[in-house]
């Protein structure tokens, strides 16, 4: 009496989460992939420009500096 309609609906929605996964996988991968990755040494830079501030507003004076610039190499 059901013929088809009695387990071809489960296997649709099974087939939906399967292809709705699917999507979501290729999503998530674009997204993750297709950042722009940073350069190395960028942090570095960003390190160094906030250490020149510091010692120009005189919170650091030359030895300190100087230091911490060694350390940054």
């Amino acid at each position: 009496m059901h013929g088809y309609g009695g387990w071809m609906w489960p296997m649709w929605g099974l087939m939906m989460l399967f292809w709705l996964g699917v999507a979501g996988l290729v999503v998530w991968l674009v997204i993750r992939y297709a950042r722009p990755q940073p350069t190395g040494g960028g942090g570095t830079e960003a390190a160094r420009r906030v250490l020149a501030e510091r010692y120009a507003r005189g919170e650091l004076d030359t030895d300190e500096y100087n230091h911490r610039l060694q350390n940054l190499r």
